[in-house]
């Protein structure tokens, strides 16, 4: 199934057909995007669980790593799924993020057809896993070195922006509705990460897919405002940026040949 009306170039159309081909039979979107909120729900309720009596100052731990992941989803976003690193895994994030996801999308066409093209919008699940495990030595570091529960409130934090990390990137590729037209925050996602997929802009601007806290902080967002007016700009264009570098980096043929082999590797 594709989209009937879109302004897709047969470019892209073809790439999108391509990728189709090499996801396995035996995919659904549904059960992709519910076994990882279901891994997420499950790790926040054992979170919680052991959560007691938090004191006012360790609430201060949700702010605080909040925005520490938030740097960190710009830092991996950035340096690692836009640059060919020569370590396996980190290359194949490459691959999958630079070579596939912004062929199947771009800033012509951000909507996916049908839940089957979930498994180029979100995360494999293991990748949700991968994220708790990275963050259970500094929560445990933590937990003993202030208190216990501000090493439960580290790993509600991480793994919930995790998630929310894949429902903001959801609404940038959902087809136009009320909501993301109208939500505070999901709107100016929407616009910022559609500005993204521009195929001359994707290496150095609008790095992160929560909120553009670090894009703001690093000087790599295309709006031209502070803090606050870039976290509510909404789908506005007035402050775009006039003085942006704009340098295409398109993938190659033999980049886009290799980029199918690995889709029918990891589908």
């Amino acid at each position: 199934m594709e989209l009937v009306q879109s302004p897709m170039t047969e470019r892209q159309r073809g790439y999108r057909e391509q990728y189709r081909t090499r996801i396995a039979g035996w995919y659904n979107g549904w059960l992709h995007v519910a076994v990882i909120y279901a891994i997420g729900a499950a790790a926040l309720y054992i979170y919680i669980a052991n959560i007691g009596a938090v004191a006012w100052w360790e609430w201060l731990t949700i702010p605080v790593v909040l925005l520490a992941c938030n740097f960190f989803e710009w830092f991996l976003h950035r340096h690692v799924m836009h640059r060919p690193l020569r370590f396996p895994g980190m290359r194949a994030i490459y691959t999958r993020h630079t070579l596939m996801h912004h062929q199947f999308f771009t800033d012509s066409e951000m909507r996916f057809a049908d839940s089957h093209d979930w498994r180029v919008t979100f995360f494999p699940p293991y990748a949700l896993v991968t994220f708790i495990l990275m963050s259970i030595p500094g929560a445990l570091f933590l937990g003993w070195l202030i208190s216990p529960n501000v090493g439960w409130l580290v790993m509600c934090t991480t793994t919930s922006m995790y998630l929310i990390y894949e429902f903001m990137h959801f609404c940038c590729h959902v087809e136009e509705n009320l909501f993301v037209r109208w939500c505070p925050l999901v709107n100016t996602l929407r616009r910022h990460h559609t500005a993204h997929h521009d195929q001359s802009l994707m290496m150095e601007r609008n790095m992160n897919l929560t909120f553009p806290i670090a894009d703001w902080a690093m000087g790599t967002s295309d709006l031209d405002r502070g803090l606050l007016g870039t976290l509510f700009n909404g789908y506005g264009t007035k402050h775009v940026r006039k003085d942006m570098r704009r340098t295409s980096r398109t993938p190659g043929r033999k980049s886009e040949a290799a980029a199918g082999g690995t889709a029918g590797a990891t589908a």
